[in-house]
């Protein structure tokens, strides 16, 4: 029969997909314009094989088909749809499923890049679900591009700005697809918030979406080991993992209320006014410090700065408070500096505080900014803490280590 005897389920100026019969049951043909040279067909069946070979949640063609009018068709297996028609139909996934969503495609883009291969085309159309709900990778074949070439503005906006071919664009298509997982809409439409989000998940998403590749994480693996440590929002006793699509037949996943429009409080005294620029130090401060591992110099207390006035009683308003309104991501840790992100109410100023393996804590004023970059010793432990204040009170994150670091207060 013909592939358009068959049911469309979409395509572009690259090939069309159609659902059409077959002995095993319904499998899916995608369809190019034309035909295959010799030497370009065997071309791709090396690319499949070794695409075959792979672990990982990656969906691959098992056979390049000739039909009888000339063209070529890639046989695979029929999934039941895409990201983008399941956010299309039920909305913004629940940050449960963005976080299965992520560390599968985070997993899969790690196993590919060891082995020397590049997507480079990662969109939320190339996102699947299998019927079981498992969501995989398609299009991993690079073969076919220049061959038979797709209108270079589709999906624009979930692709890299600096191109295609590299590990760092695999990495900012997965966070073009998280962000449109977790709000609906590709990066750039609106700034990425949800309250119901880990500020980590929401930290990572922004990091791999920034336009210098160099600023984004190193490689897929430490995004896959950064969404398997976030936890679960909510969890289920069972021995199965719980399908992400639940909702691709139209039945939504997530029901998110709009946040209550508030009017924000009123600018309070800064306790920092008076701070020179490089040091900060809030009244009450909780002295904390760096302590190393195993083989490296004794722990030392790094001393409590001084403060800028005198301290005011524990039961008076300006002393430090909990950690209950300041809550920083994971650092994301580039070698010779760690980006730094974190959540605080409107209105409150932040100062970061730095503290290494030797030397005194360092803290910096950064007024309104919820982002920064902190320049490191590459090979050094560190840990590192975002204080708040909103004039009256001072509260503080719980400290963040990279490279093997222990925070003690």
């Amino acid at each position: 029969m013909r592939p358009e005897d068959g049911e469309a389920l979409g395509g572009g100026s690259a090939g069309v997909v159609f659902a059409v019969p077959s002995d095993e049951g319904d499998v899916a043909l995608k369809v190019f314009s034309g035909r295959l040279f010799r030497r370009t067909r065997l071309r791709l069946e090396r690319e499949l094989d070794r695409l075959s070979a792979l672990d990982g949640q990656l969906l691959v063609p098992d056979t390049v088909v000739e039909l009888a009018d000339g063209r070529c068709a890639l046989r695979g297996e029929l999934c039941t749809g895409s990201l983008a028609d399941l956010v299309a139909a039920a909305g913004p996934l629940s940050t449960d499923d963005v976080l299965v969503l992520g560390t599968a495609i985070a997993s899969t883009l790690a196993t590919a890049h060891e082995a020397g291969i590049v997507h480079g085309r990662l969109t939320p159309s190339n996102v699947l679900f299998r019927a079981s709900g498992e969501p995989v990778i398609n299009d991993f074949e690079r073969t076919l591009r220049p061959v038979f070439v797709r209108d270079p503005r589709h999906a624009r906006e979930f692709l890299a700005p600096e191109g295609t071919d590299s590990r760092s664009s695999d990495l900012y298509g997965l966070g073009a697809v998280l962000h449109l997982a977790l709000t609906g809409e590709p990066p750039g439409s609106r700034p990425l918030h949800r309250e119901d989000a880990p500020i980590d998940l929401l930290a990572l998403v922004e990091n791999l979406l920034v336009k210098d590749p160099a600023a984004r994480p190193p490689d897929a693996a430490l995004v896959e080991e950064i969404l398997t440590s976030l936890p679960k929002v909510s969890t289920v006793d069972v021995d199965e993992p719980v399908p992400v699509a639940s909702g691709i037949e139209g039945v939504p996943v997530v029901t998110i209320e709009p946040a209550a429009d508030t009017a924000p409080e009123p600018r309070k005294r800064s306790l920092w006014t008076a701070v020179t620029a490089g040091v900060v130090v809030a009244a009450g401060f909780t002295t904390w410090a760096l302590s190393p591992g195993s083989g490296d110099p004794e722990p030392r207390s790094l001393p409590a700065p001084a403060p800028l006035s005198t301290p005011a009683p524990p039961t008076s308003a300006s002393t430090v408070k909990a950690a209950s309104q300041v809550e920083l991501a994971t650092p994301i840790d580039h070698g010779s500096t760690v980006d730094l992100a974190w959540r605080a109410p409107d209105g409150y100023d932040s100062a970061v505080v730095v503290a290494g393996e030797t030397g005194e804590a360092k803290t910096t004023f950064v007024r309104r900014q919820r982002t920064t970059t902190v320049a490191v010793e590459p090979g050094r432990k560190y840990c590192f803490l975002i204080q708040i204040t909103d004039g009256e009170a001072v509260r503080e994150s719980e400290p963040r280590p990279i490279r093997g670091a222990t925070c003690r207060r």
